[in-house]
């Protein structure tokens, strides 16, 4: 068992190492868990924080510190990949979340349109809308090896560790774009199967 100083310093070394760029100006000095609710299901995780003054400023219920840091730790390296300007990956993830339901819409409507004046311009626009998804598939995969490549950087130096299953556990309840299909990508790809339907029919 660690103390609450214990697990305060190991907090706010997370929260440098992410560097998160809407944090970037803040300079906590400490960390704080100002509240703190023990569970008694070890499924039951959350937790809250915010910069105050000096001050990183954390709430978190957990069956105890060592059960609630990775549930944080985690959270913060899915912040990383999103948001850290060091990640050469992130500029494209609004894209990528935007295309899932733009992209297969608009072409859905633009190639029924052509269709009725050229096949050839429908087949053509659906064959760009099916590489351009392929493409932020392949993305979004690179994205959640960077998010476990992230996470595992932040344990290198706080000493807790956690099973590669726990943490897709954990970021698919934090993230819910972190599982494999959601209901915007089914929709996206029902969308994208129905219009090469009309294209042949």
């Amino acid at each position: 068992m660690i103390s609450k100083l214990e697990a305060e310093e190991k907090l706010l070394k997370i929260f440098y190492d992410v560097k998160l760029d809407r944090y970037l100006k803040k300079t906590p000095t400490h960390a704080n868990i100002d509240m703190f609710e023990e569970t008694k299901d070890l499924n039951h995780l959350e937790h809250f924080y915010k910069v105050k003054d000096d001050e990183l400023v954390i709430a978190m219920w957990a069956n105890s510190y060592e059960h609630g840091i990775p549930f944080f730790a985690v959270n913060m390296a899915i912040d990383s990949a999103e948001s850290w300007r060091g990640d050469p990956l992130s500029k494209y993830l609004i894209i990528y979340t935007i295309s899932h339901m733009l992209l297969p819409l608009i072409f859905f409507f633009l190639g029924y349109i052509i269709k009725s004046k050229s096949l050839f311009g429908a087949i053509l626009i659906n064959l760009i809308v099916t590489g351009v998804i392929i493409y932020f598939v392949v993305l979004k995969n690179n994205w959640k090896k960077r998010v476990l490549i992230r996470y595992r950087e932040f344990f290198d130096d706080t000493g807790i560790s956690i099973s590669e299953e726990k943490f897709k556990q954990y970021s698919k309840r934090l993230y819910n774009d972190f599982s494999s299909f959601n209901t915007i990508q089914c929709f996206a790809f029902f969308l994208l199967l129905l219009s090469w339907v009309i294209i042949f029919t």
